[in-house]
């Protein structure tokens, strides 16, 4: 009688079948064979890798998942942090073209309100967008010419 061997390099199946049957609990023991062949295979299957990640993770300790869960807050925090600080450098860049122009065009046609062309460039969220409109309203030489531009 043949027996049929697992390959767990060619076959999905066999990789998951191997990895649920690595710990035997009822004799407290870890096929180290195993572990570490899916160990190898894993380094190539980004399914694999992932699922011995969750599992370290679920294995780890109260002490030790206290120190992961700091180190990944610590991570994210950081993260938050620099994604604050370009939104601000951002919001900062666009509100100086946009008193900058304002500016400009009170000096270049004092006769006419500003409001809403000032509330019209803050309400344009790209900063090429908004910089394109600076140069485009800088060179206009009628009030229609920045009515036009501005959509009104």
């Amino acid at each position: 009688m043949q027996q049929k061997l697992l390959k767990p390099w060619n076959d999905t199946l066999a990789r998951w079948l191997l990895l649920l049957g690595i710990v035997d609990h009822r004799k407290n023991k870890v096929y180290e064979d195993i572990y570490k062949e899916l160990e190898e295979i894993a380094m190539k299957d980004e399914t694999l890798r992932n699922a011995f990640q969750d599992w370290e993770a679920l294995s780890a300790s109260q002490k030790e998942w206290l120190a992961y869960e700091g180190r990944l807050k610590r991570v994210l925090d950081e993260e938050s942090a620099r994604i604050d600080a370009e939104i601000r450098e951002k919001e900062g860049r666009k509100e100086e073209i946009v008193e900058s122009t304002i500016l400009f065009l009170k000096v270049k046609f004092p006769e006419h309100f500003m409001g809403a062309i000032a509330e019209k460039m803050k309400s344009i969220e790209n900063l090429e967008s908004l910089k394109k409109l600076q140069k485009e309203l800088a060179q206009a030489e009628t009030w229609a010419e920045v009515e036009k531009l501005m959509g009104m």
